[in-house]
């Protein structure tokens, strides 16, 4: 019980934290393509979870940071395009 109790707030740590860097890079750095940024987060999940002792979370390391990863680039997107769709309405 304390394995779920201990792993789930790491991973409810390691999400915000993968959502928030991933949508500051994609606001800040826009040239940069989403593919690289959501390839950087699947590493940092796998080294989470080699860091951590725990091979067998590898899979679900990977799938959680990609996904959280590409919610918060499509969010940032969608919000860019809504602003650049917005001030084109205004002009």
């Amino acid at each position: 019980m304390e394995f779920l109790l201990v792993f789930s707030f790491h991973y409810l740590t390691m999400g915000s934290l993968v959502m928030l860097i991933s949508g500051i890079s994609t606001y800040f750095i826009r040239q940069i393509h989403f593919l690289i940024i959501v390839l950087l987060c699947v590493l940092v999940g796998y080294f989470y979870s080699i860091v951590f002792d725990v091979p067998g979370l590898a899979l679900f390391s990977i799938v959680f940071n990609a996904i959280l990863s590409l919610i918060a680039i499509g969010l940032v997107k969608a919000g860019l395009y809504a602003k650049q769709k917005a001030e084109e309405l205004l002009n």
